[in-house]
């Protein structure tokens, strides 16, 4: 039996893909679900960004007063996605496609909260890195960069596995129990990149969801207060070493979000 968030979510999957099936629609409808999950994404790491400024940005309506290099942060992001989007056919989770993802998203230095390394783009980290936890919780160090070349071939075989095997009337093949364990797996323990882990991570989830059925969506995160609790279920799957707080909120998130899209005129 499937817990009750699980159960609402494909609840709401199923109205949603009833009312807005997926060959019906139109330019501008996919588009809006690409900027919204463009912008949860990104505002996960841009405490700048504002939504309603964002949505008309990425839209090519005039903006004023908003931080430039945000903006184009999100824009990489969005254009990345609906390119992934746009080929979805021949998308396969590789490590040639990962670094592919990485190579477009990370090739502006204005997209590095770090130093610009060109020769990183599109490559795995040579360096230690230490993810910036402060204030509200500690530092996390990732898998020594020296492993990663021998170890991510076997983690990506894996990740493919788990999705060509998913089943939504059981928990543990269910899309939010496997993009979860991914999710945890690829951006608190691997890391593989200098920069950029975060989107690459949610940009592969939102294509694994397109090519599963779900349109790309993610829980609503407009201010610092949503911000945290993100953050806050990550660090407490890895103290609990389980995915399971990640799945449920997944899954409360992304309910609320296709009910409301579902319950537009």
């Amino acid at each position: 039996m499937l817990p009750d968030y699980l159960l609402n979510f494909n609840k709401a999957l199923s109205d949603f893909q009833e009312k807005y099936p997926r060959d019906n629609w139109t330019e501008s409808f996919r588009d809006s679900l690409i900027n919204d999950y463009s912008f949860y994404s990104a505002r996960v790491e841009d405490s700048k960004l504002q939504y309603g400024d964002t949505i008309r940005f990425l839209n090519n309506e005039t903006v004023r007063g908003v931080n430039l290099n945000s903006l184009m942060g999100i824009s990489d992001h969005q254009s990345v996605l609906k390119s992934l989007l746009d080929s979805l056919n021949n998308f396969s989770l590789t490590e040639d496609s990962i670094k592919e993802v990485h190579r477009c998203l990370m090739e502006s230095p204005l997209a590095w909260e770090t130093e610009f390394k060109p020769e990183l783009v599109g490559n795995y980290r040579n360096i230690p890195t230490i993810g910036s936890r402060q204030p509200f919780f500690e530092d996390k160090e990732y898998i020594a960069h020296y492993n990663l070349e021998n170890v991510m071939g076997t983690w990506v075989g894996m990740f493919d596995n788990r999705f060509s095997d998913i089943d939504n009337t059981t928990e543990d093949k269910h899309i939010l129990t496997r993009i979860a364990y991914f999710h945890n797996k690829f951006l608190n323990e691997l890391h593989p990149f200098a920069d950029g882990n975060g989107r690459v991570c949610r940009i592969v989830i939102g294509a694994v969801l397109m090519q599963n059925g779900c349109p790309p969506i993610f829980p609503e995160i407009t201010n610092q207060e949503e911000q945290i609790e993100y953050i806050t279920t990550i660090v407490n799957c890895e103290q609990e070493n389980s995915d399971m707080l990640l799945v449920k909120y997944f899954a409360e998130g992304m309910t609320d979000y296709l009910i409301r899209r579902t319950n537009e005129a």
